[in-house]
């Protein structure tokens, strides 16, 4: 590759030179008189330039670092497809405004096919007026291109905020808070009581992040063994790709796939003392993926979480029970996120209950209030008889005589209630379709329980006999 010209000296522009050029960059790739040309304009203009040849086998050095314009001379492709090149430069120069300099009739492929921003055409000869109006032009598309780009994904992190449920100030708050610390680089203390939504919150920064494409880790401290923290992280550190980074630990809970984005530490303050050193430090430090701590709220601390000797984001999460505005929402989410999930329903909920609900304190937070819908749920949902006539021994009133079979003598207790125990199986396989594991989360009994059960009533399937088997 011949030497780079760079034109590093210019730092005003020239007279009559263009207003946005001060900052920017324009890399021409080209070894023709068409290259040489545009790099003399632009550098006439007040641009810097720097004109480089096109490489070898297509690896590109620091040519196109921090370029904001490309200008390509076609006559350097006469034997690469012109559709590689330009999906060479989009991956060395993603954030770049590409222009093409081709004469007319030039092989090159319809601009309209391409997947924009697409590259702007510039005749050969380069003319001055023609080049520094495409290049004004291809600008204004990039930037444009660029705001698109963040108002999509401002949407898309406002469509999933809604994960969050609630209407109180303080639902709102933790929105904001989760928002802020998307867009952030640093580590992140989250600080609520266990089942106020911690998990949740973490998630939710995770995917709202320029890291979203990467793995989630999520960590127990209290499962983690003493001082096995600074190994542990190690290991991370090699997976995320850090140089040096050493380690060969396997990182426990889920299989890692992939390079680790963002690092979730629940329960941190229940770390032994050397790991809460080794944690202080990693906080500290820069890390090749998000480090994200969770713990509980330090006694007397107020709404607003303490400030840390450490850098980062702190976001809190209020309890439950002060944030009583937001337990009718939430109890409606969990119920139709039950229901669709055991495929009953739609059910609603009591005004009696709401208000009921709404005076309980929850110490266990939403974790313990979702529980208590999905019991309810699943409750009902073995229960419900859709309409069919219900047999004696359940229909008579407790405080009526014990019911008489056909014969002349009564039922012993224990066939009535293998009766009423036959029948709940019978009716909680209908509604699941005879999946055996569904109906066991039904009936909340272990799938193994629920075998022996059907085995004992002769619910179980016999095996069809195969054609030609021996009798």
């Amino acid at each position: 590759m011949s030497a780079l010209v760079p034109a590093a000296s210019r730092t005003a522009p020239a007279a009559g030179g263009s207003r946005s050029a001060a900052g920017e960059r324009i890399a021409v790739l080209g070894e023709g008189p068409a290259a040489r040309e545009a790099a003399r304009i632009l550098e006439a203009d007040g641009w810097r330039v720097v004109l480089a040849p096109w490489p070898a086998r297509g690896q590109f050095g620091d040519e196109l670092t921090g370029a904001s314009v490309i200008v390509l001379d076609a006559s350097s492709l006469d034997r690469l497809d012109a559709a590689e090149a330009l999906e060479q430069v989009a991956r060395v120069g993603p954030q770049a405004a590409v222009l093409v300099m081709a004469r007319s009739g030039a092989n090159w492929p319809a601009l309209e096919d391409l997947a924009p921003p697409r590259p702007r055409v510039i005749a050969v000869p380069v003319l001055r007026e023609a080049l520094l109006s495409a290049l004004d032009s291809a600008l204004v598309y990039r930037n444009l291109i660029h705001e698109n780009r963040i108002l999509r994904q401002e949407l898309r992190a406002a469509a999933r905020l809604e994960a969050w449920v609630g209407c109180s100030a303080e639902a709102a708050a933790v929105r904001s808070a989760i928002t802020t610390a998307a867009f952030g680089d640093g580590p992140v203390r989250i600080v609520g009581e266990p089942g106020s939504g911690r998990r949740l919150a973490a998630e939710m920064v995770h995917r709202l992040s320029r890291r979203a494409s990467e793995a989630f880790v999520p960590l127990a401290a209290p499962g983690l063994p003493a001082g096995e923290l600074g190994t542990i992280l190690a290991a991370l550190r090699r997976a995320a790709g850090e140089p040096g980074a050493a380690g060969e630990a396997r990182v426990p809970g889920p299989i890692l796939r992939g390079r680790p984005g963002s690092v979730y530490l629940s329960g941190a303050d229940q770390l032994a003392p050397p790991d809460q050193a080794i944690l202080r430090d990693a906080l500290r430090r820069p890390l090749p993926f998000r480090l994200l701590v969770s713990r509980i709220p330090r006694a007397g601390a107020g709404r607003t979480a303490p400030r840390s000797r450490v850098g980062g984001f702190s976001l809190q999460i209020a309890p439950l029970r002060a944030r009583r505005e937001d337990i009718p929402a939430l109890t409606l989410h969990f119920l139709s996120a039950s229901c669709r999930d055991s495929r009953v329903g739609p059910w609603g909920v009591s005004g009696a209950t709401i208000e009921a609900y709404s005076a309980y304190d929850w110490p266990g937070n939403t974790a313990e209030l979702r529980m208590w819908v999905e019991r309810a749920v699943a409750t009902a949902a073995v229960s419900r008889f859709d309409g069919s006539v219900l047999p004696d021994e359940i229909a008579t009133p407790p405080d009526s005589p014990l019911p008489v079979a056909s014969g002349s003598e009564a039922k012993p207790l224990r066939e009535v209630l293998a009766g009423i125990e036959r029948t709940l199986i019978e009716r909680a396989l209908r509604r699941v379709g005879g999946h055996q594991k569904r109906a066991a989360q039904l009936l909340q009994v272990n799938p193994t329980t629920l075998h022996e059960k059907m085995k004992r009533h002769g619910l179980l399937r016999r095996p069809k006999r195969r054609a030609g088997a021996r009798r």
